[in-house]
């Protein structure tokens, strides 16, 4: 097992630059190749379930229509495009159903790295299972050291959100694309200029780029890693730390020390959290606290006269808004984001799909006659991701539950098992935009699990998700 320490009072971009550029598949422990298997996997069902959410087909559209060199297949819509504009197809892809795993302080880490490798793998000539993981995991661990360092709990309760997600992807892809130290630098300079630290102003009021800006991080990834390998610098100091690094755009507390921590030895990248249904973090606790307080009181939807949800600065970031907005959601991503309408669905329904979100189900009577039953009210002092839930029965008898983020089904206390994995992916398969056989899932489940054992990742991964291998 390697470890990297910084030299001097060096940025972290010339220490990490020698980790990707020295570590290799060997060096990374077993469990955390066991691991990010699972998670490639979980992504790769992420992305089935997206392709079919609102913008995506517009996207793949625009990228079709531009053309291009013939470098990279886009998964689940067919065509082949210059490996840029792959990425930018791909990347909202993994984000539209917001279903994939969630580091608690880093937040939304594979559905950046894995749609730049997928995309890079265009400019390969042949990439193989170890040579992907590798790339995969030194994606992950930096994407989570910077957030770390970053604290972007913090950055959502001062209405800014994570630039720090380029910086992993453009990791994964130098290391795919065997960068050397100097490109690597170049690389991740060029892209300090593309941090976006402000998209939480799509929240307010939600709009497509919520999801969409995933595109714009992978087309951006490859763009720099193509522009350093032909030569084209970027600044090499103050990248990350500094005055004028990343860290010194933060309006809040950072801490520069996780940029080093354990880097090699400590890998963060085991320690994410698990979506059992899509949707952003900071509605999963009040949806399985809601779950809860019905199962435990034996309650029923006629049982309620309102429910109040008390949740933290960082989950109000994220839901609230005018009323009337969330209570008319008009597309998918207003419901997503909208928790009198996730509610209402988790009570109607017992489980929320992507199909949750349809315009059928959202026109829905019921739903919506229930969803002014909810109010969303800040307090502070409560841990991240957490709610207190106040609900009133029609009786008049007051209930109250504290919901707690590490009791839930995929947390860090209660993790998924590889069988969870299967099981999530089986029931994304079906939301594909391409239609896939039961045997061709088995068969790429499989190949997803033993990757390490795959001599062509595009040959045994992609291709099975591309409808069309013509240009």
């Amino acid at each position: 097992m390697k470890e990297f320490k910084r030299i001097g009072n060096e940025d972290a971009v010339a220490t990490y630059a020698r980790m990707v550029t020295e570590m290799e598949y060997e060096d990374i422990p077993e469990h955390v190749i066991q691991y990010d298997k699972w998670i490639i996997l979980d992504t790769i069902g992420a992305m089935l379930g997206g392709s079919g959410m609102d913008g995506i087909k517009t996207v793949v559209d625009l990228v079709k229509e531009k053309g291009g060199k013939p470098e990279m297949y886009i998964p689940l819509f067919g065509g082949k495009v210059p490996a840029s504009e792959a990425g930018m197809a791909i990347g909202p892809m993994a984000r539209a159903a917001d279903w994939s795993a969630i580091h608690l302080e880093a937040m939304h880490t594979s559905e950046h790295t894995l749609p730049a490798l997928i995309a890079a793998l265009g400019l390969r000539e042949k990439v193989t299972g170890k040579e992907f993981l590798t790339a995969f995991a030194l994606g992950q661990e930096i994407l989570i050291k910077i957030g770390n360092a970053w604290k972007p709990t913090y950055a959502v309760a001062h209405g800014r959100s994570n630039g720090h997600y380029i910086f992993g992807s453009t990791a994964a892809v130098a290391k795919l694309l065997g960068l050397n130290y100097e490109q690597c630098l170049n690389a991740w300079g060029i892209v300090r200029s593309m941090t976006q630290p402000h998209d939480m102003a799509a929240f307010h009021p939600v709009c497509h780029m919520v999801k969409i800006h995933h595109g714009y991080v992978t087309q951006d990834t490859i763009n720099a890693c193509e522009m350093a390998l032909h030569g084209i610098t970027g600044p090499h100091d103050q990248v990350i730390t500094g005055q004028r690094g990343y860290l010194g755009m933060a309006c809040w507390e950072t801490f520069p020390d996780e940029l080093w921590n354990g880097l090699g030895t400590k890998w963060e990248q085991t320690n994410l959290e698990s979506k059992s249904f899509p949707g952003c973090k900071s509605t999963t606790t009040a949806v399985f606290g809601i779950w809860d307080m019905m199962k435990q009181y034996g309650l029923q939807k006629d049982d309620i006269a309102n429910i109040k949800f008390f949740m933290p600065e960082v989950s109000m970031e994220m839901l609230d808004g005018p009323m009337e907005e969330k209570l008319n959601p008009s597309d998918q991503y207003e419901c997503q984001f909208s928790l009198p309408y996730m509610i209402a669905t988790a009570i109607e329904d017992g489980e929320i799909l992507p199909k949750s979100y349809w315009e059928e189900a959202r026109a829905r009577e019921s739903v919506r006659r229930f969803m002014p039953k909810i109010e969303l009210i800040r307090r502070d002092g409560l841990k991240p991701w957490s709610c207190d839930i106040e609900l009133t029965t029609t009786t008049g008898r007051v209930l109250n539950m504290f919901s707690d983020p590490d009791h839930i089904r995929g947390s860090l206390f209660n993790q998924f098992t590889e069988e969870d994995y299967i099981d999530k992916f089986k029931k994304l398969a079906p939301y594909s935009v391409y239609p896939l056989s039961g045997e061709t899932i088995d068969k790429l489940i499989d190949t997803l699990l033993h990757l390490e054992e795959s001599e062509d990742v595009l040959r045994d991964v992609i291709l099975p998700l591309t409808p069309s291998l013509e240009a």
